[in-house]
């Protein structure tokens, strides 16, 4: 009986692993898929504001983990 509450909560542990993985290599979208939750977020920008802030998001396959984006003028309004 303990085994197959183990083997069971082991499965699910490896299911919402690779689960959280093929969601994480699939990428964040594109602007247009971004720009309504850009839009809530930030209602005072407008869209070309929120274009250059994605674009700086996301040159050069930098994301939210990176250094870099810390630093970023966009980000201190």
């Amino acid at each position: 009986m303990k085994t197959k509450v183990l083997a069971g909560i082991g499965a699910v542990i490896i299911s919402v692993g690779i689960g959280t993985a093929v969601y994480a290599q699939a990428g964040p979208g594109t602007f247009r898929e971004m720009l309504p939750f850009m839009r809530e977020m930030h209602p005072n920008l407008g869209d070309s504001d929120l274009e250059q802030m994605y674009n700086s998001c996301h040159q050069g396959g930098r994301g939210f983990d990176s250094p870099g984006m810390m630093h970023n003028s966009m980000m201190r309004y």
